[in-house]
Order: C-alpha cells, then sequence, then structure tokens
C-alpha cells in the first residue's frame, strides 16, 4: 500500500498543470511567431495562414466537447498525458512539411507551397484536438486534489501557465534565432520538452491519487426555470464569442501585424509580444481586483460586474483606433492595453457561467467554449482572406475591437433583470 501523500505534494500536482498549461501555449503560439518567416520560405501567405488558424479553433471547440466527455467517464490520470502526448506529436510533426516525402503526397505541382500547407494542416488540426483536452483534465484534477478552499489558488496557479507560455514563446524563439537555427528548430524543441511532461506526471501522480467522482444529479437542487435559462445563455454566447474575437485576433496576429505592416524588427516584434502578455496577465489579476473592491464597499456583485465589464470594454475598443495612428509608442501602449482589456473580461464571463444550474453546468460550459471557438476559427478564415486581398489590418482591428460593445449591452441586461437570488457580497 501506498504511504500517505504529504501536505505539499498536491502543490507540486498544481506545478505540474502550470506547466502543462505553459506548454499548451507554447506550442500554439510557435506557428504565429514564425508565420512571417514561413510567408517566404513555404509560401505561407496571409489566406492560408488564417486557414490554418481557422481549423486550428474548429478542432479545439470539437476536441472540447468530446475530451470534456471522455475525461468524465476515464478521469484525467490516464487521460492526461495522453492528449498532451498527441498535441507534442502534433508540434514534433510540424516540421515535416518540407520533408520531400510529405511533399510528393501532399503537393500539386503547379501550386507552390501547397505540400507544406497540407501538411500544416493536418499538424495544426491535430494540436488543436488534442490541446483542448488540456482543460477537462487540468481542471479535474485540481477539483480532486485540492479542498473548496485551496482551488481558488490552484486554479490561479493553473491559469497562470497561459501568460507563462505565451510570454517565454517569443523569448524562446529569439534566442534558438540568433543561434541561427532554421524556423523547424522551435517546434522541435519544445515539442520534446512536452514528452518529457509524461514520465513526470507518472511520477508525481499514482494510481489511487485521483479517485474518479461521479458527479450525481441533486435531489435537492431548484428547480429549472427555463426562460431563464435560455436568457442567460444568450447572453453567455453574446460575451464569449465577442470577447474571444477580440482576444484570439490579437493572439494569432499581432507579431505578423507588428513585422509586416509595420516593419518592426524581428527581435523588437517577440519582445514587444512578451511584454503585451504580461501586461494582458496584470489587466486579468486587475480587473477581477475590481469586482472585489466593488463588493467589499457593499456594491451588489452583479454591478460590480459590470462596471469591471465595462472598463474592459472600453479599454478593447481602442483597437478601433490603432489603424489611425502611426508607427511609434503610442501605437504599442494602445495594442497592450486591448489586450489588458480582452484579458480582463474572461474572469467575468466565468462569474457568469458559475450562475448556471449547478447539474448542467459541465455540458453548458463546454458547448459554451466550442460556440465561441467555432466563431473564432470562422473569423480568423475571413480575416486571412481580407488581410490577404486588401494588404490592411484596419477592418478586423476595428471590428475585433467594438465587437465586445454588444458583450457590455448583454451584460447589462443580465445585471438589470437578473434573479433577486443571485449571489451578493
Amino acid at each position: 500500500m501506498s504511504p500517505p501523500r504529504g501536505a505539499s505534494w498536491k502543490w507540486w500536482v498544481c506545478a505540474a498543470l502550470l506547466l502543462a498549461t505553459m506548454l499548451n501555449y507554447m506550442d500554439r503560439q510557435t506557428l504565429s511567431l514564425t508565420a512571417t518567416q514561413l510567408k517566404t520560405e513555404i509560401h505561407l501567405d496571409d489566406g492560408r495562414y488564417g486557414h490554418l488558424e481557422r481549423w486550428f479553433s474548429y478542432a479545439f471547440a470539437t476536441g472540447g466537447i468530446f475530451f470534456g466527455f471522455i475525461a468524465d467517464r476515464v478521469g484525467p490520470r490516464r487521460l492526461y498525458p495522453f492528449v498532451l502526448v498527441g498535441w507534442s506529436i502534433a508540434g514534433l510533426a510540424s516540421p515535416l512539411a518540407i520533408n520531400p516525402q510529405v511533399l510528393e503526397m501532399f503537393a500539386s505541382p503547379d501550386d507552390p507551397g501547397s505540400g507544406e500547407f497540407r501538411w500544416l494542416f493536418v499538424c495544426r488540426t491535430t494540436l488543436g484536438f488534442f490541446e483542448a483536452g488540456h482543460w477537462p483534465c487540468a481542471l479535474l484534477t485540481a477539483r480532486n486534489v485540492l479542498s473548496a478552499e485551496q482551488r481558488p489558488l490552484g486554479n490561479s496557479i493553473l491559469q497562470s501557465g497561459a501568460s507563462l507560455g505565451a510570454l517565454l514563446t517569443p523569448l524562446v524563439i529569439q534566442a534558438i534565432r540568433a543561434t541561427g537555427a532554421p524556423w523547424q528548430a522551435p517546434f522541435l524543441i519544445i515539442g520534446v520538452i512536452g514528452m518529457l511532461w509524461v514520465p513526470m506526471w507518472f511520477a508525481l501522480v499514482r494510481r489511487n491519487d485521483l479517485p474518479y467522482v461521479r458527479v450525481e444529479k441533486a435531489k435537492d437542487a431548484p428547480p429549472i426555470h427555463l426562460g431563464r435559462m435560455l436568457f442567460q445563455l444568450v447572453v453567455l454566447v453574446t460575451i464569449v464569442v465577442t470577447i474571444s474575437l477580440a482576444w484570439q485576433f490579437q493572439r494569432a496576429w499581432l507579431p505578423k501585424y507588428l513585422k509586416e505592416y509595420h516593419h518592426y524588427s524581428e527581435s523588437t516584434a517577440n519582445y514587444f509580444t512578451s511584454g503585451y502578455y504580461i501586461v494582458a496577465d496584470l489587466g486579468c489579476l486587475f480587473f477581477g481586483g475590481v469586482v472585489s473592491v466593488l463588493t467589499w464597499r457593499n456594491v451588489h456583485v452583479r454591478w460590480a460586474r459590470l462596471v469591471s465589464f465595462t472598463l474592459c470594454t472600453v479599454l478593447i475598443a481602442l483597437s478601433a483606433l490603432v489603424p489611425l495612428l502611426d508607427r511609434g509608442p503610442i501605437l504599442l501602449v494602445c495594442l497592450v492595453a486591448v489586450g489588458a482589456g480582452a484579458l480582463g473580461a474572461h474572469p467575468q464571463y466565468y462569474a457568469l457561467v458559475q450562475d448556471l444550474p449547478a447539474r448542467h453546468m459541465g455540458v453548458l460550459s463546454g458547448l459554451l467554449a466550442a460556440t465561441s471557438w467555432f466563431a473564432v476559427g470562422y473569423m480568423q478564415g475571413e480575416m486571412g482572406n481580407y488581410i490577404k486581398e486588401s494588404k490592411s489590418y484596419d477592418f478586423p482591428l476595428v471590428v475585433t475591437g467594438l465587437a465586445p460593445i454588444a458583450a457590455l449591452i448583454a451584460m447589462g441586461a443580465w445585471t438589470m433583470f437578473g434573479s433577486k437570488s443571485d449571489p451578493r457580497p
């Protein structure tokens, strides 16, 4: 029989979750940070790049529903390493886009770059599908090893891996580029690190450490008011889709925008991207803190959320001013402010999701996430085609910057017509 775990063990598990989240974002960001180089080396134009981002999003949406269903039945101990190996292999396979045998199978002789693009399409779609499995596994693990009082801190550690990954990836790629290594190197290095996570996971988590817990239907759960739940879902769809469009457009296109449209150097764009994610993470913490301060001052939590979300919407709307700005500090400050607002809006969305009926929250939150990723996927493809044809980022910046205004209106309706049973400070 295995000896009992010490008090610090659960926090080592949380550290493993942080590393997994970091790797998840590093594998995701590698393509966007090398896309400008690939534009010339393998003919990955803006239309093709947008198509890759579209199908990554579609695959992520599908994978979220699929792996969420599986995780509830087999638990995260075995599923987690499976999905991590899956997305790591997709990253490791990406450099095979220039392999002669791959090109022979996938290329069209009269279409330069078609073979490389089609191989990257397979890898990117596979990456999105398996990366989606990270979230149900991570959240189930945190729920099983932490008490209710410890989960807020544990989930904060888990989520911080996203910003850490987005911050480190440009620095890692810049360091690799400094050695003169080819574009394939970051995909290979990050993929190998991902594979090394698996033995660490099995050494840390034994067979009985993560028991399967079936969530039974609560007998004493209050009746569901269908009309109210439909109203909530409409509001939540509006919010998650619009804030996701703002955040994901910046994630995918910001490095290319800086390098190709404003002609910043590779190193400057990469360092700025790291700084962008630092400020975005600080914005996320700040706007969550706004709600805490207001509720401490006896402001109803629904109105506190609305105030915080309004501030976020104002910052995101600055994106509509970006096309009017020339290259320089004001442009960069404006972009950073947009990122802080876009990421800062997400905690308010998560809080609203928690107001859904508890016994259906898992299914409904998965469907909401899938809806947002399908919308993001469509947007990425259309924006890629638009940028390719127009050679301009102006329209996408305006649309994605103003879209969250619809979310603000929806959240205002939730605040004004919300149930009296909503949580109070």
